[in-house]
């Protein structure tokens, strides 16, 4: 007898359950990554960001009125002397916390560069409601870069930005409306822009999960009819059209109906709703500061192939900007993946932890934050 998930399975070896989940998971990326915890530090490293270390010392840095971000800023006393080039980094989706980027930190103090953490809005020891919305994480980014400019160890004009996944997309924000950030460094940041890029981002998941063309299409283009319903905010009865159809077409394209209901379920969200003002391909072309976008070949929610080649026109005009795809690794930047999945993730290793990342990431920042800063990098203030 055919087992069940034999009986599920299309001809590219993906369930329909497995494929919903990539789907769902882009249809939550609001151009980031829909994972309620990207960033995964090993065991008690969120509690050792916290205790203070030779060089560690804990901040606070007031965003908007009722948060207040606590962070640990990490300089390098061994290397150099104040003021030193600051590399901050920048979360990806989900409550996240500090201390899931050890590895990066570490090469970057022995490069001489210091480094900011910090807890996001809402969680850890920071303030105000935890919320997925990229225009307030973004407004907390700007708060911390406005808070080291202000801190006599850090050299205001060699501040870079390091974010992951969400992160990604909201250094590029934060760069591309101040001309004095020095440098940004993407990892598995989404490159696109509007409920159009979440479109295509959905029907690429489809499309690589087996399903033809013909299927795929209509399902993308009705979940992107609910989503520009409610970004209009069109009436009840339209929006609950707009439901219906949303699950015919999922069941078009090959998914039972609970999976079809669920997908809808993740996809009709405020924070997918809130895709359409995401701007990280614009962003991206406003900057002539040196940038470098990394990606991983086995990430199944920023498709390396897809992303790296949008992000290279991006870049298109600016001398200063890279782009690299490293083998073998997931969208959490550990070596030994193999399937790429979230399932892996707790016997790889730390969060962004390959050795190849950190090296490419620490040294181009050496490189690059030891140059003399260039007036007027970027286009001006939006």
């Amino acid at each position: 007898m055919t087992s069940m998930k034999a009986a599920l399975s299309n001809g590219r070896g993906r369930s329909p359950a497995n494929a919903c989940r990539l789907i769902i998971a882009t249809a939550l990326l609001v151009a980031c990554t829909a994972h309620a915890q990207t960033n995964r530090p090993p065991a008690g490293a969120s509690a050792a960001a916290l205790r203070p270390t030779e060089g560690a010392t804990a901040v606070r840095i007031a965003s908007e009125p009722g948060v207040t971000l606590a962070g640990t800023l990490h300089l390098p006393l061994d290397r150099g002397h104040a003021p030193y080039p600051l590399a901050i980094l920048i979360q990806g989706h989900g409550p996240n916390g500090r201390g899931g980027y050890a590895e990066i930190i570490r090469h970057l103090n022995a490069q001489g560069i210091a480094a900011l953490e910090y807890d996001k809005r809402g969680v850890g020891q920071s303030t105000g409601p935890y919320k997925e919305d990229l225009q307030r994480l973004t407004a907390d980014a700007a708060a911390a870069v406005a808070a080291m400019r202000r801190n006599p160890a850090i050299d205001g004009s060699r501040i870079a930005l390091i974010g992951h996944s969400q992160g990604g997309v909201i250094a590029p924000a934060v760069a591309a409306a101040d001309p004095t950030i020095a440098a940004v460094v993407t990892l598995a940041g989404s490159v696109g822009d509007g409920l159009p890029y979440l479109r295509q981002a959905m029907l690429n998941q489809m499309r690589a999960a087996g399903r033809p063309q013909a299927v795929a299409e209509p399902a993308a283009d009705a979940a992107l009819a609910l989503l520009q319903a409610r970004a209009d905010h069109q009436d009840a009865a339209m929006i609950a059209q707009r439901r219906a159809e949303v699950i015919a077409r999922f069941e078009a394209a090959g998914f039972p109906r609970p999976l079809a209901e669920s997908a809808l379920a993740r996809i009709d969200t405020e924070e997918a709703w809130r895709a359409d003002k995401l701007r990280s391909a614009s962003d991206l072309k406003a900057l002539q500061i040196p940038v470098l976008a990394v990606f991983a070949d086995k990430d199944p929610l920023v498709v390396a192939s897809i992303e790296a080649a949008d992000a290279r026109k991006a870049l298109a005009a600016n001398p200063r900007g890279s782009v690299v795809v490293l083998d073998g690794l997931s969208h959490w930047f550990q070596e030994g993946a193999v399937t790429g999945g979230e399932e892996e993730v707790a016997s790889l290793g730390p969060n962004a932890g390959s050795p190849r990342l950190v090296a490419l990431v620490g040294d181009w920042l050496d490189r690059v934050l030891g140059e003399k800063p260039q007036a007027a990098g970027n286009a001006p203030p939006r």
